[in-house]
This record gives structure tokens, C-alpha cells and sequence, in this order.
């Protein structure tokens, strides 16, 4: 039985017409293989088409996946980027607490949360009521006592039962893995409180790494993305999902020079299952050479974007 299934229909407008758009290798992965991306005829938007059944998906988040073995890739400087990861939940936090006033009477859900450490620090800084729901709990797993203060749960969101209104809900890179993203934004739109809101970071086809790394870019993510947004589509989802649009920042809390980094690597093709200690003293080289144009990301989208967003009420 093939691996694949394919896209009868575009995920954010329903339309049945796509155009070829490019073929890009499977990203992060020790074995080569090529995927197809498509454009949606009607509202541009870009999709893996076909893409992986899901059956098929863990053999993609393996040992070698970068994002699962985490600073300790990186041997003994690991603690540098230990500390980086914390600078972005620190945005994050940031970034909420100027979109809604949390306090210990509000509540937040992390939906596909992972390593909830954003959760954590938001609990300690609000003690608002924080969810937790990921697909897996390989993120949490051996640390229940770390995060005893939270609510978490393995649940894919459809699946998710609660009677509870939460005043945020956050997506931290998750729904451009979405296969149902409709459907998605459609059951959060019922959890949403009626002043709530909604904050997804994604990453953002419209930008300029995107045009300058082509197929290697490592916002494909391929073949786990199976979208790849912009400002406008992701605006048209949201509008027919029930949500509307306050703003859209054109960067992320997650810095966008790793992105980057990574797209230079698939095109070298490294061995994404070895030490990245090597690796460490390139890495920071180049940040700094970089670092005059990564700090104009206000000014040009260089990789990754944030959308905040508002339920529509009748």
C-alpha cells in the first residue's frame, strides 16, 4: 500500500483546482526522497500534495530529527543553545501578556504544546490555568514533576473534550502541520472565551529566505508541513474558520537565523543524525555576519510570522 494519500481539496478554501508550484527533498531525513508541492488555483495557497498518511509520519520524527534531540545535539554547548531556547519562551510570554491580561482567574491552551515550557513560564509569571494537548506526550514525559502546575494531555484537537472557555489559545508552529486546519481553527473557535484570543506562528512563504534558498528552505519542512502559508492565506482560513484578523507581524518569537541555517545545511545534504558540535563555531560565524540582516525582520519577513486573531461574533 502506497504512503502517500492525495489532496482532493485546497485546506483553506475548499478549491478542487491546484497548479504544480515545485519538487522539494524530504528535509532533515538520512534518505532521499522528493515530494510535490502544489499552488491553489483560487487562493494561492501552497500544499504537499500528496503527502504522507499519517500512519507513515513517525518515520520522519526519528533519533535524527533536530527539534526532538535538542541541545544535547550540540555536545558541550549545549547549555548556549539551552539558553537561547528560553529567550524564546520569554517573547512568547511577552507576546501574550500584551494580546490578553492573564492573571490567575484566566485560562490558556498550548494546542500541540511539546516540550510545554512556554506553559511553565507562563504559569509562574500569571498562575493563570494552563492546557496542555499534544498528539504524544514525548515531551513531558519523563518530567511530570517539572511540570506538575499544568494540564496536559495527549489529544489531537478534534478530540478534544472540554466544557472550559480558555482567553488564549496559542499554536507555536504547529498548524502548518495540520492536516485538517479548517476543522482545527473551527473547534478552537468554539473553545475561545468571547474576548479571547488566538495567536499562531508559522512560517512564511511570502519571505525572503523563502525566495533566496528556493526548495532548500527549511520552512518546507518537507515532507512533515503539509501547508505552507503567507499574510493572505493564512487570512482566508482564519476568515472561513470563524476568526478574524487583528494583526499580522511579519516575524516571529522564534529566531528566524536558525531557519536559515538549516536550508544552507540541506543544501550541503549533511547527516542530520550527527553531532552538531562541529558545527557550533559556523553556526555563531555566520549569526554574526548575518546579523545586520536578520535585524531588519520588522522591516522584511525573513522566515517566519505571527498572527494574532479574534473570534467573530454574530
Amino acid at each position: 500500500m502506497s504512503q502517500l494519500e492525495k489532496l482532493n481539496q485546497c485546506l483553506a478554501c475548499g478549491s478542487k483546482s491546484f497548479d504544480f508550484y515545485q519538487v522539494s527533498k524530504a528535509q532533515m531525513h538520512n534518505e532521499y526522497e522528493e515530494y510535490t508541492f502544489v499552488k491553489c488555483s483560487s487562493c494561492q495557497l501552497i500544499m504537499l500534495n500528496p503527502r504522507l498518511k499519517k500512519t507513515f509520519l513517525p518515520h520522519y520524527y526519528k533519533d535524527f530529527y533536530l527539534p526532538f534531540r535538542g541541545p544535547d545535539a550540540w555536545g558541550k554547548f549545549a547549555p548556549l543553545v539551552a539558553k537561547n531556547l528560553n529567550k524564546t519562551d520569554t517573547k512568547r510570554i511577552q507576546l501574550s501578556q500584551k494580546v490578553v491580561k492573564l492573571d490567575k482567574a484566566s485560562s490558556v491552551l498550548d494546542v500541540g504544546c511539546g516540550k510545554p515550557s512556554f506553559l511553565k513560564k507562563i504559569v509562574e509569571a500569571t498562575n493563570a490555568y494552563c492546557k496542555g494537548i499534544d498528539f504524544s506526550d514525548e515531551g513531558w514525559r519523563n518530567d511530570s514533576k517539572i511540570y506538575s502546575k499544568l494540564d496536559l494531555e495527549v489529544s489531537e484537537c478534534h478530540q478534544f473534550k472540554t466544557n472550559k472557555k480558555f482567553d488564549l489559545i496559542t499554536m507555536w508552529h504547529y498548524l502548518e502541520h495540520d492536516y485538517e486546519p479548517l476543522k482545527t481553527l473551527l473547534r478552537l473557535k468554539e473553545l475561545v472565551s468571547i474576548n479571547g484570543r488566538l495567536i499562531i506562528e508559522v512560517p512564511n512563504h511570502n519571505s525572503s529566505t523563502r525566495k533566496l534558498q528556493k526548495s532548500n528552505w527549511e520552512g518546507y519542512h518537507t515532507p512533515r508541513h503539509t501547508a505552507i502559508y503567507t499574510p493572505e492565506t493564512i487570512k482566508i482560513l482564519l476568515n472561513n474558520s470563524g476568526w478574524q484578523v487583528d494583526y499580522i507581524k511579519t516575524y516571529g518569537t522564534l529566531d528566524a537565523y536558525p531557519l536559515f541555517w538549516m536550508g544552507r545545511q540541506e543544501r550541503k545534504g549533511i547527516d542530520w543524525s550527527g553531532s552538531m558540535e562541529k558545527k557550533f563555531y559556523g553556526f555563531v560565524l555566520g549569526m554574526i555576519l548575518t546579523a545586520p540582516i536578520f535585524w531588519l525582520k520588522k522591516w522584511f519577513s525573513a522566515g517566519i510570522m505571527t498572527i494574532i486573531a479574534k473570534p467573530i461574533t454574530q
